[in-house]
């Protein structure tokens, strides 16, 4: 797939997923959650949705997401959703936590 066209895909469907979850998701655990990035593969046939939160529920709902996302967006083949934890967030703010403790006690 061109890199043009990867890009496009990619951001339409970030657009996509983020829609349904703030408009049709029902569960408050998807409601919740942040969709970080997405990556769709060479071949388009999967697409790779980093979040931030709630794995299970989100593999839970994978075919209602799936599903929702083929509506808005105009694909001849819809890629396979793989939802992935997405620990880089958590591990900066864990980062500054400590950077933080570090400064506060040379200043001491």
């Amino acid at each position: 797939m061109k890199t043009i066209t990867k890009e496009r895909v990619n951001a339409d469907l970030y657009r996509a997923i983020s829609g349904v979850l703030m408009s049709k998701a029902s569960d408050p655990a998807l409601q919740g959650a942040t969709i970080l990035r997405t990556e769709l593969s060479d071949d388009g046939s999967v697409c790779d949705v980093f979040v931030t939160a709630n794995l299970p529920a989100f593999q839970k709902a994978t075919g209602f997401l799936r599903t929702a996302v083929a509506k808005r967006v105009n694909l001849r083949r819809m890629p396979r959703l793989v939802f992935i934890l997405d620990e880089g967030q958590k591990n900066m703010d864990r980062v500054e936590e400590l950077l933080a403790q570090i400064a506060g006690g040379e200043q001491q």
